[in-house]
């Protein structure tokens, strides 16, 4: 059976269930929806997926719709290389990893800087960007001790962690170089140079043919 995956370019939660399917060198049809012109919303995508949201995975008869759950789903069914650990200690770690980043930083990222900053309403309550910058740096101190010791975010072999943070600090480092970010001196532009744990984490990913195939398309023109 093939594979139909259905992503939008830029979409962090896409990027990760490519990722996956990336390094895991599995075939797919690859089916980029424009959102400029709504087709996750459209009729016949909405019946693989009634919430209108990207990515989604059809395998024969079986549609996954949440970005972690496909990551699993692919591991199950492809397990080599994995992603999920081999040893019971690799996949509790790498599952924590996973929910400290998806319950404690993931929405403190998109809701508390990048959707402000992208839909231009963050003047109207700069002090919460600011909160929710500090809560970030803490996070990406944390961060910095933990690469400091190992290669990747759950030991020395890339995991499902590293996938599943990776599109989202990427995105806040892109929204963060924006003129408007800049002026508020929020530098998320420089925690490449800021946190060298981090920006060497960062560089092994990017070797990673996986990272090229998958990155997004559109942010290559801009």
């Amino acid at each position: 059976m093939e594979y139909d995956f259905y992503w939008i370019s830029g979409s962090p939660n896409a990027w990760r269930a490519m990722l996956t399917l990336e390094h895991k060198g599995i075939y797919y049809h690859s089916h980029r929806l424009d959102p400029g012109k709504q087709e996750q919303k459209s009729p016949a995508f909405l019946e693989l997926n009634p919430l209108g949201k990207v990515p989604v995975l059809k395998h024969g008869d079986v549609v996954v719709a949440e970005s972690i759950a496909i990551m699993a789903y692919l591991e199950r069914v492809h397990p080599q290389p994995p992603l999920f650990g081999v040893t019971a200690a690799e996949t509790g770690l790498i599952w924590q990893r996973i929910f400290e980043f998806v319950n404690s930083l993931r929405d403190v990222i998109d809701d508390g800087v990048v959707r402000p900053l992208s839909q231009g309403i963050m003047l109207h309550d700069t002090d919460a960007l600011k909160m929710a910058a500090n809560t970030l740096y803490a996070s990406l101190d944390r961060m910095e001790t933990t690469l400091g010791t190992f290669n990747y975010l759950a030991g020395n072999k890339v995991s499902a962690a590293d996938f599943t943070v990776l599109p989202n600090l990427l995105m806040l480092m892109r929204v963060g170089s924006r003129s408007d970010a800049l002026a508020l001196k929020l530098k998320f532009n420089e925690i490449r140079s800021n946190y060298s744990a981090i920006d060497s984490w960062l560089a092994r990913l990017e070797t990673l043919p996986a990272f090229d195939a998958a990155y997004p398309p559109h942010w290559r023109l801009s």
